[in-house]
């Protein structure tokens, strides 16, 4: 099976979206609390909402150029644990990032990962689902696994290097 190249631009755009993913993990992290470091869930704030929205609308305007490139890293990994419980499922299967960015606010971003008990109210439950623990280690795993294998795939261009 020979393997797809990605060009600059594919690469460009599959480098930004690692990285707001990251970025996006650092809120959900913020919010989920640590139980080792008796750290609580805490509430949004208001500078974290305005990043959330930022970052959210950043996906959605770029998903459909996006998820093409991803699937050649995802089609054969099927990590069905992630996406079993979700009446989305197949949705999540092709764009497992979609459930952290199609809630519009924290809170109810908050409420799908099962941090809080409630989608309008801040009232954490006292241990974080499993799932943050999921995305935060397990699933950033595959997206520095993609980053890397975009970067093995990348278009050499050979017309950049300095002549000897």
């Amino acid at each position: 099976m020979s393997m797809r190249t990605f060009n600059q631009t594919e690469t460009d755009l599959a480098f930004q979206w690692g990285d707001k993913y990251f970025k996006l993990v650092e809120l959900i992290l913020k919010i989920s609390g640590d139980e080792e470091n008796d750290f609580l869930p805490s509430e949004p704030s208001p500078e974290s909402e305005l990043k959330f929205r930022r970052l959210r609308r950043w996906f959605i305007a770029h998903q459909d150029k996006f998820i093409p490139i991803w699937s050649e890293f995802w089609r054969d990994k099927l990590p069905k644990r992630y996406f079993e419980d979700n009446t989305d499922g197949q949705e999540y299967f092709e764009n497992p990032f979609l459930m952290l960015y199609r809630p519009e606010n924290l809170h109810q971003l908050a409420y799908g990962l099962g941090i809080t008990e409630h989608i309008d109210t801040w009232e954490p439950f006292e241990q974080c689902a499993d799932i943050v623990n999921d995305i935060s280690v397990e699933f950033s795993l595959e997206v520095l696994q993609f980053i890397q294998y975009i970067g093995e795939f990348t278009e050499d261009n050979s017309d950049d290097k300095i002549a000897d």
